[in-house]
């Protein structure tokens, strides 16, 4: 599906919620979260091939698979992240939307980390 389209998708969902909650609030954060979903589904054949594309230029770069790995890791943590901090703020849940947060960061650095220290073990051994 082109963006344009999803932007009209997601605009048309935007007005459909904002009637809807005037008369039940818990019906229209639930047509959120739906709607959220299904544009979450439609994106999906999309992140495929950025994936494979990532996936293609770092291995022409000679790159080991360990930072593809880490990069798609850390790229999931970070739309998973997201997608569950919307869906909280939506459910109105602002409190929870934060926790999902601190919960996305902490699990992005333990991701990250590993290669930061081969990154700064490499540096090191290059200043000696």
């Amino acid at each position: 599906m082109e963006w344009t389209r999803l932007i009209g998708f997601c605009l048309l969902a935007a007005v459909m919620v904002m009637l809807l909650r005037q008369m039940h609030p818990q019906a229209a954060a639930l047509l959120g979260v739906a709607f959220g979903a299904m544009l979450t589904a439609a994106l999906l054949p999309g992140i495929r091939q950025t994936v494979e594309t990532v996936r293609g230029v770092l291995s022409s770069l000679g790159l080991e698979e360990a930072y593809y790995r880490v990069l798609l890791k850390a790229t999931g943590i970070v739309l998973l992240t997201q997608l569950a901090s919307q869906i909280c703020q939506e459910l109105d849940a602002p409190g929870i939307a934060k926790n999902a947060e601190l919960c996305g960061r902490v699990a992005l650095l333990g991701v990250a980390l590993p290669v930061f220290l081969s990154l700064t073990q490499l540096a090191v051994d290059a200043l000696r």
